[in-house]
């Protein structure tokens, strides 16, 4: 088993159905809420195939939704951007990250394999170890954007604290502690602070 899509066509169209109902499922259930059963109703498969396709079961199947998940993330941020300033490149990544997290509200959670514990599943384990070098490489591009625009801070500490407010920002909305005009306020905050210490080229 692997985290990628199988090459058979069959196996292929199974394992895209399961993770696209894992998705729905683990948004709106929680992963402890959904069973194997339920994902099997969703895909409009059988138990057995999901078994053939994910051989630990339910945690095999949070992992590879995870590396999709991930590999998506990384798409998305890493498509050309048509900036005309480095400054105003810096504000459109930033964009591009909140953008993500707002259409993918279940992003954080998984990413972070938070539900499954890396023993459960020697998918999950492999999952973590890339899904960590991802997101590091991207910490680290976007690093690159902000050293080219300059910057008066180092570069991946001022993008990690800018992701982290991102990311808590979420979090909080998630869980039902801000609503969505303080989400809103704080990711405001946010791309100002990180653009507050990155170039004057730009008015972004």
């Amino acid at each position: 088993m692997t985290l990628e899509p199988p090459t058979d066509r069959r196996k292929r169209r199974t394992h895209t159905a399961v993770l696209d109902a894992a998705q729905e499922l683990f948004r709106r259930e929680g992963y402890r809420g959904t069973t194997i059963d339920m994902l099997a109703s969703a895909a409009d498969v059988a138990v057995s195939s999901i078994y053939a396709n994910f051989a630990a079961g339910k945690a095999d199947v949070y992992a590879a939704l995870a590396w999709r998940t991930a590999t998506r993330h990384a798409e998305v941020m890493s498509a050309v951007i048509d900036a005309s300033t480095p400054r105003g490149e810096v504000a459109a990544v930033f964009d591009r990250y909140v953008a993500f997290h707002r259409e993918n509200p279940l992003a954080l959670r998984i990413l972070a394999l938070t539900d499954v514990e890396v023993g459960e599943s020697e998918l999950a384990r492999e999952a973590k170890i890339r899904i960590d070098g991802v997101l590091s490489g991207l910490i680290g591009s976007f690093a690159g954007a902000v050293e080219v625009a300059g910057a008066d801070v180092n570069p991946r500490a001022l993008v990690s604290v800018s992701w982290a407010a991102v990311n808590g920002a979420y979090s909080l909305f998630q869980r039902r502690m801000v609503d969505e005009a303080t989400l809103d306020a704080m990711l405001g905050i946010a791309r100002a602070d990180l653009l507050s210490h990155v170039g004057v080229d730009d008015a972004s």
